[in-house]
């Protein structure tokens, strides 16, 4: 089977290109004038009537200094908010994918960025007709890239679950975990054979104590009881990525040995087992139906050990033969998946990573899964540095993981569990993975983002089993002021939003900022909010407009 060797290596943890510094939003400062003041004279004091030939008493008296007065933000738009459509014509043959692909470069050369992605889709549409699915997977990864959609929520009080849940699984929420072993800034503990970071130092750097914290272990290896009390001990579940060389090893005998340790344990545990299975660099990757089988007894051993919860995890890419690996809804708890953000595709300078959305590698198995089964991320990062390039990328990190963080809470309310991957694969990892800096705590400004993204309420911590509060899509109606909270995705990765109500701009952001805007308060009636879209340039791109009645 034909594999795009691009998007396979995107798991691989190995990419580098630097994303443009994000500008300022325009603004336009319009400070209150200071009013001076004029020191009064020393002011003399008459001594009283009795004594008439004393000296009068001097007394000085500060004034005090003037201070200044906050400025005040006066919001003004870029440009004006017209679209600035060109008329390109279409495709020399609208029956041929080719014919669509070169009519969408030619509106990239053009800036008709819109039109390029319909055309993009246009082209991925004929290929999925024709029963290539990788080429149409492609081609509808670039109509993505220069797609602008515009998204508005407001946040309410969580709702019930809509179905039973599964072990482990929080009613409402994202679990935030992390992998911490190999992160050089944290203490080190051993327990067994394998160091392990500290967790309450890494809790206290970014300023959230994780739900969960994962590592690896070969199928050879014990249940690591040491390391999974520590863990329990911090109030987070322990998660352990169980990975088998080959699906030989794993026997009826271990299995039962495993989930016994699982049983005296007692504790929740979260097991990946043999995880990325669709991808052909694991050993255990060339006979599903095998795959499937193992792990349906891997599930039914397990059920002995009722605090414990079995993942089931495949790489995003490839997607086409995921549902090959499916054991089932009836043989596993949780579906997962893992990928990374990196800065240049297979290693190449040529092929930078810049332009992929964290949620196109995440839509795939989030389209198909998630409706049935909590989903988790098990494994994700952003890098910041290229094995190809020792010049650290900061803004490009902190990009990705604003709109990862930013877009779970918002669109994709099914994921429960995301960890980032802590470790700098340059200097620890295996040789052909030694390609990018994975590392959260290496800069200041991404693990200060990275703190700020995982205090929303949606995001839980030890010891949290649900969120209170929940993001809905904006509603025709509102009961009063609420927070509100605009998503937009575009060809530019950090644009600036704005927000514009009854004609008045309110509020202005860009990613790597971003969160909830409380709407002031108004008059009961109709009104109209607006998201409106620019280029850091200035340029305009599109705007959105909700029309609600306030009761």
């Amino acid at each position: 089977m034909k594999r795009i060797a691009w998007l396979t290596l995107l798991c691989l943890s190995g990419c580098g290109t630097q994303a443009p510094d994000p500008p300022a939003a325009t603004r336009s400062y319009s400070p209150h004038p200071v009013q001076r003041m004029t020191p009064r004279a020393a002011e003399v004091t008459p001594q009283p009537l009795s004594t008439p030939s004393a000296t009068p008493k001097i007394v000085i008296r500060e004034t005090p200094k003037p201070q200044p007065t906050a400025p005040k933000v006066v919001l003004v738009l870029p440009s004006p908010d017209r679209s600035q459509s060109k008329d390109l014509g279409g495709p020399d043959d609208p029956s041929s994918a080719a014919s669509w692909r070169t009519f969408a470069e030619k509106c990239v050369k053009q800036k008709a960025f819109a039109q390029a992605s319909q055309a993009y889709a246009r082209e991925a549409a004929i290929y999925r007709k024709k029963g290539d699915p990788e080429a149409a997977i492609v081609e509808q990864l670039k109509s993505d890239r220069y797609r602008t959609q515009i998204e508005l929520f407001y946040w309410r009080p969580s709702d019930d679950p809509v179905r039973p849940l599964e072990r482990l699984e929080p009613a409402q929420g994202c679990m935030v975990g992390a992998f911490i072993d190999r992160d050089d800034t944290l203490e080190k503990h051993l327990f067994g054979p394998q160091m392990h970071g500290d967790i309450p130092q890494f809790n206290d750097l970014t300023g959230k104590r994780h739900a969960s914290f994962f590592t690896y272990l070969s199928l050879q290896r014990e249940f690591p009881r040491p390391w999974a009390d520590y863990v329990r001990e911090q109030g987070a579940i322990p998660h352990l990525a169980w990975e088998p060389s080959n699906l030989a090893q794993v026997t009826p005998q271990l299995m039962e040995t495993f989930v016994d340790a699982l049983v005296d344990y007692n504790g929740p545990v979260i097991v990946r087992f043999a995880s990325e299975m669709n991808g052909d660099w694991t050993r255990y990757h060339d006979n599903p139906a095998r795959y499937r089988q193992v792990f349906r007894e891997l599930y039914q051993a397990m059920r002995r050990a009722p605090k414990a919860a079995l993942m089931w995890c495949p790489n995003a890419m490839p997607a086409d033969n995921i549902d090959e690996f499916y054991p089932g809804d009836d043989a596993c708890d949780w579906v997962g998946v893992n990928f990374y953000s990196v800065l240049y595709l297979d290693n190449d300078p040529k092929r930078p990573g810049d332009w992929i959305h964290p949620i196109d590698l995440l839509n795939s198995v989030y389209s198909k899964y998630a409706k049935r089964k909590p989903i988790a991320i098990g494994e994700y990062a952003a890098s910041h540095q290229s094995k190809l390039d020792p010049t650290p990328k900061i803004d490009f990190a902190r990009i990705k993981m604003a709109q990862l963080y930013e877009s779970l809470p918002l669109l994709y309310q099914g994921v429960k569990l995301v960890s980032w991957y802590d470790c700098d694969n340059i200097t620890k990892a295996r040789s052909e993975r030694q390609l990018n800096n994975f590392r959260l705590t290496d800069q200041p400004e991404i693990v200060d983002d990275y703190k700020r993204w995982v205090s929303s309420p949606w995001y839980l911590g030890a010891g949290q089993s649900s969120a209170s509060r929940q993001a809905h899509p904006f509603p025709q109606h509102l009961p009063g002021s609420v927070e509100v909270q605009p998503w937009v995705r575009s060809y530019e990765p950090n644009p600036q939003i704005f927000l514009r109500l009854d004609g008045r701009l309110l509020h202005v952001q860009q990613l790597p900022q971003g969160g909830r805007f409380r709407l002031p308060s108004l008059k009961s009636g109709k009104h109209k909010l607006e998201v409106l879209v620019y280029e850091p340039s200035g340029r305009f791109v599109e705007k959105r407009a909700y029309s609600y009645t306030l009761d």
